[in-house]
Order: C-alpha cells, then structure tokens, then sequence
C-alpha cells in the first residue's frame, strides 16, 4: 500500500513542477500557433504572422485574445467605462472602450519589486 503513496506523491511533485501559464504555453507552442493560425483565415495576414511568432499586436480584439489564452482571472472595468484590463496569472492585456487592445503587459512587467522604505 505504501509504494501507491510513494507513486501517487511522485506524479503529484512531477505534475506541479511542470507548470505553465497560458503566456509560457503560448510562447512554448509553435505547433499551436501554426494549427490556430492556419484555422483563423479571417484574420488579416499581419495578424495571423504575429500569432505564428507568438507575438501579441496592439489592435487585436477580445475576442481574439479569449480564443489564444481562454477567460482571464479577472477583470476590471475603469469607472468611465474607457479602459478595461484582462488579468491573467502573470500577464495582462489592456483595451479600449470598443474592446480593442491597446496595452499587452506581459511577465516582466507584472513582476513586483519591491522598493526599500525607511532605513539606510
């Protein structure tokens, strides 16, 4: 019974060590990119090559950036109703009022730093 712990406790550790957000698959998966792309004929050629470089182009709209990255974690819509962000786990995409991106922050923007206070 003990060796089934053991093997169970292993894919466990194997499977967290593997993880990717959807950015990192993105960029990971050219295959993918290629396969969505070649699918998506209504996309302006520019459009499509971006994706196939795993490029993300100011003017792509939210739809289009559901279909490659799925639902994002959250959502905020600005008080006036001009600006929402998409917040995804280390990444995020900005749009205007008609849905349309006009900011990608991707992982190293995201990151935090943190800043000294007081001392020396």
């Amino acid at each position: 019974m003990s060796k089934i712990y053991v093997f169970i406790a292993a894919i466990v550790l194997v499977c967290g060590c593997a993880h990717y957000s959807a950015y990192e698959n993105f960029q990971r998966n050219k295959k993918a990119r290629l396969d969505f792309a070649m699918k998506h004929t209504e996309l302006a050629p520019e459009v499509r090559q971006a994706i196939v470089e795993g490029k993300i182009l100011p003017g792509m709209d939210q739809q289009l950036i559901r279909d490659l990255f799925g639902e994002p974690d959250e959502t905020y819509l600005s008080e006036t109703g001009m600006f929402e962000m998409w917040y995804y786990e280390n990444f995020a995409f900005g749009f205007d009022s008609e849905g349309i991106l006009v900011k990608f922050f991707g992982p190293d923007q995201m990151k935090m730093k943190k800043k000294k206070t007081g001392g020396k």
